[in-house]
């Protein structure tokens, strides 16, 4: 997330530079003519480009972020492992509507926790990988498959 950041402050003051080299050295004659609205929406648009690309660079996607994690933490069922910020983990023994009450060690300690401390729901992604495993086994086994049938129909077409 720094090195977008970093970018982005890089694009904004390399945009800013150039504006200012372009303001800086224009002949005195053209700086004393009268700019038109079209002259003056022309000098505009690389900001407008710049304000776009830093939309596209940092805003969307930590809005795409906040809004998957927000729907991870509505997600949260009893006996999902989970992980707090602080670094708990612990397994959900009861959901309420903005807190969690988490079952933590082996003396079977119990905590309440607010929903938005939720930092990373473990069975989630335990579940998601498992899914995507058996995807990529079954696209394996159907390829493997539609060669096998496309071997054995040239086979009967030669004899």
């Amino acid at each position: 997330m720094k090195s977008k950041k970093i970018t982005a402050a890089v694009i904004s003051c390399a945009v800013s530079a150039a504006m200012l080299s372009l303001t800086a050295f224009a002949d005195e004659a053209a700086a004393q003519q009268q700019v038109s609205g079209w002259q003056l929406l022309g000098s505009l648009w690389p900001f407008a480009a710049a304000l776009v690309l830093m939309y596209l660079l940092m805003f969307r996607p930590q809005q795409k972020r906040e809004k998957q994690a927000q729907m991870m933490r509505d997600n949260v069922r009893v006996g999902d492992e989970v992980c707090t910020a602080g670094g708990l983990v612990g397994i959900v023994i009861k959901v309420n509507d903005d807190t969690v009450v988490l079952e933590t060690g082996g003396e079977r300690s119990k905590i309440r926790v607010k929903k938005w401390a939720i930092h990373e729901n473990i069975t989630q992604m335990e579940e998601a990988e498992t899914a995507a495993k058996e995807r990529k086994a079954k696209r394996a086994a159907g390829i493997a498959t539609a060669a096998a049938d496309d071997d054995s129909k040239k086979k009967k077409s030669d004899e």
